[in-house]
């Protein structure tokens, strides 16, 4: 599943019902592993569409969500077809494997989540295949961080 494929079904999910649903409960509604719906619940955080009830617990190094609550602006994003289509496309483009969602790669607007894509290409075609899975489960780790969206300073 994409990224785009786990914000629609995770925004669908918050749109039935009560709009707000424990992170366990998302989970089992989207069908998805916990990992991914984590990083993809605090991308629709960051764009006004959810809002996250977290803490961070003693000696953890990413917080735990708690209740996932569907905004207004979300429900507005739902009810326009057509601006869910332009925020999350359904193609199977490299740009719906990360969380950069089609960021420009214009070399004076290159994202660190689109330098981060660009490199897993380079590994891909260059380091062998034991070196190669780790490489790229670290990518994926870095895809999380919270200025993955931010653009790369010369």
């Amino acid at each position: 599943m994409t990224n785009n494929e786990l914000s629609r079904k995770a925004l669908a999910a918050l749109n039935r019902g009560k709009k707000s649903m424990r992170f366990k409960e998302l989970i089992e509604a989207v069908g998805a592993e916990p990992r991914p719906l984590f990083k993809n619940l605090f991308f629709l955080e960051e764009r006004g569409l959810v809002q996250l009830s977290t803490s961070y617990p003693t000696d953890a190094v990413y917080p735990q969500i708690h209740l996932v609550r569907l905004r207004e602006e979300g429900e507005r994003l739902l009810a326009d077809a057509a601006a869910l289509d332009r925020a999350f496309p359904l193609s199977d483009d490299l740009g719906d494997k990360s969380q950069d969602r089609g960021q420009k790669d214009s070399a004076g607007d290159l994202s660190y989540g689109r330098a981060l894509e660009l490199l897993a290409l380079k590994i891909k075609d260059q380091l062998p295949a034991g070196e190669r899975e780790a490489a790229l489960d670290k990518i994926e780790s870095l895809l999380g961080l919270p200025f993955i969206n931010d653009r790369v300073r010369p």
